[in-house]
């Protein structure tokens, strides 16, 4: 026992700020909201309601020397900011192994909490609730909500990149799934497809594994969708080789019947554009991924969506989302070009394995 002792060497300390992890965490607690808002992405009133959630819940606790609202610090500034953990210790004066732990602890927990907050539609629309273009919801009987897809940049091995790789710089992407409501509230999230993968592909895989709980609506429902999809039941397409887009409406409005039929549809799909725009904007880590493993990657994704739908949900009051809110707002989807493009590319070499 003693020669072992004598062997040990004394750890080399390399965390030299006099700020701890726990003062810069209770500064952030004390602090002006404007500083949380610029650290964590969210604002100081939905950052103790999401911990305050997390200790009632049992799925985090307070450890010897970190609690939880220092663990959910460190988690909320690495998908944050896109931090690695050399910067995030460096800020929380913790090893790095001690960050790795405890991001992969409150990722974790993110899995269980994502049960909770993302929440398949009821299916029964009640045209007085909130949201935006109430008149044309109730022209569009059975509309439960918006579906579409989005690029999500990806590390991936070499080996595996064509199938996510993309023609803009050579990035590779995970194409993702969402679904939400009228109130920019996602309800069912599926990730981790290949970029090159088309939508209405996607769609079709999803919906056809039961394991996945996806939200198949009922006889009379249906979720408004762009021209990537197929027009079949549950899926309501505009009208093909019209213009749909909103932008398209900003010149010359709307003359025929199915000119105004694809106007009235973009106006309410617009919802998932601009649901999809606040969580680019909150998290810029789904524009440039860390390299972690595809699981993992796949997780932050997850973990992004469930942050964003708890900030929502608690009706908290948001810069992002107030931003988001005009029902009008035009927005670029991140890699939405690059998303189409790689869908004619997938569409024509399916198209071609088919007539084989």
């Amino acid at each position: 026992m003693r020669r072992a002792q004598a062997k040990r060497l004394p750890r080399h300390r390399d965390n030299t700020s006099i700020l701890s992890g726990n003062a810069y965490t209770l500064e952030l607690l004390r602090g002006s909201d404007t500083q949380c808002i610029e650290l964590m992405r969210m604002s100081r009133e939905a950052y103790v309601r999401l911990c305050v959630h997390f200790r009632h819940k049992l799925w985090l606790h307070d450890s010897r020397h970190v609690s939880v609202e220092e663990k959910m610090a460190m988690f909320l500034t690495i998908i944050g900011h896109n931090e690695r953990y050399v910067v995030t210790k460096r800020r929380f004066q913790h090893s790095s192994q001690t960050i790795h732990k405890y991001f992969h602890e409150v990722l974790a927990a993110m899995m269980t909490f994502a049960r909770e907050m993302m929440v398949p539609s009821t299916f029964n629309p009640n045209p007085d609730s909130s949201g935006a273009h109430k008149s044309l919801r109730r022209i569009f009987k059975g509309i439960v909500g918006a579906l579409d897809g989005t690029l999500v940049h990806a590390i991936i091995p070499a080996s595996q990149q064509t199938v996510y790789r993309g023609r803009r710089k050579g990035k590779c992407y995970q194409n993702v799934l969402g679904i939400c409501d009228f109130n920019m509230i996602f309800t069912f999230v599926y990730a981790g497809w290949e970029g090159v993968a088309h939508d209405s592909r996607v769609l079709t895989e999803v919906m056809a594994e039961p394991s996945n709980n996806s939200p198949f609506p009922p006889p009379s429902k249906y979720y408004l969708c762009d021209a990537a999809y197929t027009n079949t039941r549950g899926f309501m397409a505009p009208y093909r080789n019209v213009r749909y887009w909103l932008g398209d409406f900003r010149c010359r409005r709307a003359m025929t019947k199915e000119e105004k039929f694809n106007h009235a549809h973009a106006k309410l799909r617009n919802v998932i554009e601009r649901a999809y725009g606040v969580l680019n904007a909150r998290f810029p880590i789904l524009d440039k991924m860390a390299p972690y493993p595809f699981n993992v990657q796949k997780n932050i994704v997850i973990a992004c969506f469930v942050v964003n739908n708890f900030i929502r949900k608690e009706k908290i009051n948001d810069e992002l989302f107030a931003q988001y809110e005009e029902p009008q707002m035009v927005t670029e989807q991140v890699g939405q070009e690059e998303r189409l493009s790689l869908q004619q590319q997938d569409h024509n070499g399916v198209q071609k394995t088919y007539n084989l």
